[in-house]
C-alpha cells in the first residue's frame, strides 16, 4: 500500500485533491492528513507525524495543491522501487550539481533534465499552474539517446517525492535543526543519500502544481536561513556532483569556482540594487528620465 501524506493549512485537504488520489493510484492507497490550520507544525514534525500513522510500504510526501495527471501512478512507482533495491526516492525535479557555498537545487547550473511546463500563468494573485513530467525522448546530461525512465540526481523538490517506508528506520525530517517549511527535501535527499541509496527525478509519472509564486518576505528570509543551517550540516559532502557522467574530480572543482564567482557577483549586484543609495539615486534622477541622450 502507497500512504500520501499530507501537510496543510487548512482542515483537511480538497474533495478534488482526494478524488484525484484516490482514483489515479490503481493500487491501494491510504491518504494521511496532517491538519496544520493552527500553524503548529513545520514541515518537517508535520512530516514526521505523517510517518508515524502511515501504514504503507511506500510513502508519498506531497503539497495540498498537486495532482496527478498519470493514471496509475501508484503501481508505476512501486515497479521503479522493486525493479533497483538500491532506489530510495523518487521526485519529479531536481538537480545534479550542489556547490560548496548556500545555493537552492533550482539554482543548479545542472537542472535534471524534466519538461516544466506553466499553465495559464500569472493572475493578481500571482498564481501559477506547472506541469512536471519529461515526455519526450530526450535524455539526461551524459547519457545515451534513449529514454531514461529515471535519472539520478543530487536532490530534488518537495512538491511531491516518493520513499521506501523502511528508510525511515534510520533517516527522519530534522525538526531539531530546522523549522519553517523549507530545505526539508534537500535535507531529506542528503540523508537517503548518506544511508547508500540513490536518489531520482521521475519522467513516467506527470504532476501538475498550482502555487503561490509571491512569497512573503519573511518567508523568504527564513529559506535563507534554512539554506544555511543545510549547509552548515552538509559542508563536508560539497561540492557534490550526480548523475553527470565523465565529469572527473578537476572539473567538478572547476564548475564550483564557477558557481562561486557567479553567486558573489550576483549578492554584489542585489546588494547594490536594494541599497539606499540606488533607490536615492533613482528618485533624483526620475525628474529628468526624459532625457535622451
Amino acid at each position: 500500500m502507497t500512504s500520501v501524506i499530507i501537510c496543510t493549512r487548512d482542515k483537511d485537504i480538497s474533495t478534488e485533491q482526494r478524488r484525484n488520489i484516490e482514483e489515479s493510484a490503481e493500487e491501494e492507497v491510504e491518504i494521511v492528513v496532517i491538519d496544520n490550520s493552527m500553524g503548529g507544525d513545520s514541515i518537517f514534525s508535520a512530516y514526521n507525524k505523517g510517518v508515524s500513522r502511515a501504514e504503507g510500504d511506500i510513502l508519498c510526501f506531497m503539497h495540498d495543491d498537486v495532482m496527478f495527471r498519470t493514471e496509475g501512478w501508484g503501481k508505476i512507482a512501486r515497479r521503479h522501487f522493486d525493479e533497483d533495491e538500491k532506489l530510495g526516492l523518487i521526485g519529479f525535479a531536481g538537480a545534479h550539481f550542489l556547490p560548496s557555498v548556500p545555493m537552492y537545487w533550482h539554482d543548479s547550473p545542472f537542472i535534471s533534465e524534466y519538461d516544466l511546463t506553466t499553465r495559464g500563468g500569472a493572475t493578481e494573485e500571482c498564481f501559477f499552474t506547472e506541469l512536471f513530467s519529461k515526455p519526450d525522448g530526450r535524455s539526461g546530461y551524459g547519457a545515451g539517446t534513449e529514454r531514461e525512465t529515471l535519472i539520478e540526481v543530487a536532490a530534488v523538490d518537495g512538491l511531491c517525492f516518493f520513499m521506501r517506508r523502511e528508510l525511515f528506520d534510520t533517516v527522519r525530517f530534522d525538526e531539531e535543526t530546522f523549522d519553517g517549511f523549507h530545505l526539508y527535501d534537500m535535507d531529506i535527499c542528503m540523508q537517503v543519500r548518506e544511508a547508500g541509496y540513490k536518489v531520482a527525478v521521475c519522467n513516467d509519472i506527470l504532476v501538475e502544481h498550482f502555487y503561490n509564486a509571491s512569497p512573503s518576505k519573511k518567508g523568504y528570509n527564513l529559506f535563507e536561513k534554512n539554506l544555511q543551517k543545510f549547509y552548515d550540516k552538509w559542508s563536508s559532502h560539497f561540492p557534490l556532483a550526480v548523475g553527470l557522467d565523465g565529469m572527473t574530480e578537476g572539473m567538478i572543482v572547476q564548475l564550483d569556482r564557477y558557481v562561486k564567482q557567479k553567486l558573489q557577483s550576483d549578492k554584489a549586484y542585489r546588494g547594490i540594487y536594494h541599497s539606499k543609495a540606488y533607490r536615492l539615486g533613482k528618485a533624483l534622477l526620475k525628474p529628468v528620465k526624459w532625457i535622451k541622450h
